[in-house]
C-alpha cells in the first residue's frame, strides 16, 4: 500500500475483556497489523470491563508495556489507547468523572449502541455528548439490531454530526448474509466513516483484517472512498481534526 492504515477500534489488550487471553496474542495481532501497513492501532477496551475488574490506570500502564515491547521486537506501529463505551444512562456522567475514554487525545468518543431493538435513550445522550463537545463515533452499526429494525434512525443520527465505524469482516460476511446486505447498504448511502477490524483475537471472526476490509469495501464504493474509511478519515481523527464527509442517503427497502 502507498498509504497508512489506522485501526481506531481493537481489542488487543490482553487479559482486559473478552481479547486476548495473553502478551502472545497480543503481539500476534500486532504483528498481523504490521504486515498489512497498519500504522497505529487504537486500543478500544470495553469501559465496563476496564472500570470493574481493573482501573483506568492499570490500562494506560498495559498499554505502555505493550507499546515497549513492539518497539524491543522492531514493530513500528505505534498504540493509543481509547474505550468502547456502552450508551447507557451514567455515561455522561462516565465522561466527566474520567471513566469513558475518547480516541487518544481527540474529541472523538467510540460509542456501542443499546443492544434493544428500540431505545429512548440513544438520541437525548448523543445528542448531551456533543453538547460537551465530543463526536460520537457509532460503533459497528451494521451489526446492530436497533438500526437494522430502524434504518432511519441511523440516517438522523449522521445527518446530526455523528460518525460511524464499520467492522471490516462484516464486510466480507463473517457475521452473515443479513449484515453483509445491510453493510452494503450502509456503504452505498454514505452512513459509514470509519473501517476498522475491531480485532479481538489473531484468527476467529472478528480478526485484524483491515487490510482485507478495505478491498471488500473498495468492490463496493470504490478505491477513493475505501481509503478514506481506512486512512484519511481515521487520520484526521488521530490528529484531532474535523472531517470533511459526504451527506448522508436515507436507506430505503
Amino acid at each position: 500500500m502507498n498509504f497508512p492504515l489506522f485501526d481506531l477500534h481493537n481489542h488487543l489488550l490482553p487479559l482486559i475483556d473478552d481479547g486476548p487471553n495473553s502478551m502472545d496474542e497480543t503481539i500476534k495481532i500486532v504483528e498481523l497489523s504490521e504486515m498489512q501497513g497498519v500504522r497505529t492501532i487504537i486500543a478500544t477496551p470495553h469501559k465496563k470491563d476496564v472500570n470493574e475488574l481493573h482501573s483506568i490506570e492499570f490500562v494506560r500502564g498495559l498499554l505502555k508495556k505493550v507499546n515497549q515491547i513492539c518497539k524491543s521486537r522492531g514493530y513500528s506501529i505505534s498504540l493509543k489507547l481509547g474505550m468502547e463505551n456502552h450508551l447507557d444512562s451514567r455515561l455522561l456522567d462516565d465522561i466527566k468523572a474520567g471513566k469513558a475514554l475518547p480516541m487518544g487525545d481527540s474529541k472523538y468518543i467510540l460509542l456501542e449502541m443499546p443492544y434493544d431493538r428500540k431505545s429512548n435513550l440513544v438520541e437525548d445522550v448523543l445528542g448531551q455528548i456533543q453538547k460537551i463537545g465530543l463526536i460520537p463515533i457509532i460503533a459497528h452499526p451494521e451489526r446492530m439490531e436497533l438500526f437494522q429494525y430502524d434504518p432511519g434512525l441511523l440516517f438522523n443520527l449522521v445527518d446530526e454530526g455523528m460518525l460511524t465505524q464499520i467492522t471490516a469482516s462484516s464486510v466480507y460476511g463473517k457475521f452473515g448474509d443479513e449484515v453483509q446486505r445491510f453493510t452494503e447498504q450502509i456503504l452505498r448511502c454514505n452512513l459509514g466513516h470509519i473501517l476498522a477490524s475491531d480485532a479481538h483475537m489473531s484468527t476467529g471472526p472478528r480478526p485484524p483484517d483491515l487490510l482485507k476490509g478495505y478491498f471488500e469495501v473498495s468492490k463496493i464504493v470504490g478505491r477513493d472512498a475505501a481509503k478514506d474509511m481506512v486512512s484519511t478519515l481515521p487520520g484526521a481523527i488521530l490528529e484531532n481534526n474535523a472531517l470533511d464527509i459526504k451527506p448522508p442517503i436515507l436507506i430505503k427497502d
